[in-house]
């Protein structure tokens, strides 16, 4: 068995990565990195890199003097200890770590650093891999793994349409401009509840409270719980693809409303409700409040879908096969 590092955290991926490598019977060692200035804007981010890549020295000198097997760095401007470790390297790219740092002239340079000099480079949305087609060869895509099992304990399909859950962050790059024009028609249909969390929240909670009733994000153990209290969900609007936070609502066995490029899905199209704008949403709402039985369909194919591409056992093969054929080759 192997001796594995992973590097960072995100969203819980880099945990649940541990958990299911560690019940296969590898050793792994998760070590956190600090956050100095992250959640900063510029320019005051630019005074913290200095500090930041001064505090990265510990990692870098542990990965440099251990023998790790496979090193696992998550965010691709992270992957920058593995580049000064000078060992070899997997990385994990997210999604703004791209599309948003690519943007950023010193994160651009950092970021082509890091795919230059990783074995492998991982993204867990289809629509990255356009961002990084210089690194075809690099590239293994790996969704996001979700615990279906726990987000579902205890579901059983919605009824009818009582309660809608906005489940995304409340920031520009979510696409939530075009889902909030639509609270105000929304909210004469059913309830409607978003999460007070995103650099939009106050501003949204000004325009939009007397609709919308705003709720902090749970622990991510309660996110199932909190998921079920709801009868259909709408994600992400803007990148044409499913986020973490979406493919958690399908697993809870919730219907969501998303729109995906069916281009990125060939194979296996998420089975979502494909409205896009606020007159197209509150259409859906509308037509899907009086077909109980699509709504139990939806509930049903969506978990199924869930466990089929972002299930633990998937996402354990694909992470073991990238890894050890690298190693092996």
């Amino acid at each position: 068995m192997a001796r594995i590092a992973i590097v960072h955290d995100v969203a819980g991926v880099g945990a649940l990565q541990a958990r299911l490598l560690r019940g296969a019977g590898h050793e792994v060692d998760q070590i956190p990195l600090p956050a100095l200035g992250a959640a900063w804007k510029w320019p005051l981010k630019a005074f913290a890199m200095p500090v930041r890549l001064l505090a990265y020295a510990p990692t870098v000198a542990r990965l440099r003097r251990s023998r790790y097997d496979v090193i696992h760095i998550h965010w691709l401007s992270h992957g920058i200890v593995g580049v000064l470790a000078r060992r070899p390297f997997f990385v994990q790219a997210h999604g703004s770590d791209l599309h948003l740092n690519l943007q950023n002239p010193v994160y651009r340079w950092v970021t082509a650093s890091v795919l230059k000099h990783a074995q492998r480079v991982f993204y867990v949305t289809p629509n990255l891999k356009a961002y990084m087609s210089r690194y075809d060869q690099k590239l293994v895509y790996l969704p996001n793994p979700v615990d279906v099992e726990a987000l579902g304990e205890g579901s059983s399909p919605p009824a009818g349409i009582r309660n809608v859950l906005v489940f995304t962050r409340l920031d520009p790059v979510k696409g939530v401009d075009r889902i909030f024009p639509a609270v105000e028609q929304l909210s004469r249909i059913a309830k409607v509840t978003a999460l007070d969390w995103g650099q939009l929240a106050k501003s949204y909670r000004e325009m939009y409270g007397h609709w919308v009733s705003f709720i902090k994000p749970v622990p991510h153990a309660a996110v199932g719980a909190l998921l079920q209290r709801f009868d259909l969900v709408i994600g992400q609007m803007k990148q044409g693809v499913l986020g973490l936070m979406d493919v958690e609502a399908l697993a809870a066995g919730r219907p969501l409303i998303a729109p995906v490029d069916p281009d990125l899905y060939e194979d296996d199209p998420p089975p979502v409700i494909p409205a896009s704008g606020a007159e197209t949403i509150v259409a859906e709402v509308e037509s899907l409040r009086s077909r109980p039985a699509e709504l139990a369909a939806l509930s049903r194919l969506g978990r199924e879908w869930a466990i089929r591409n972002h299930g633990f056992a998937h996402h354990l093969q694909l992470l073991q096969a990238a890894y050890f054929e690298e190693t092996a080759s």
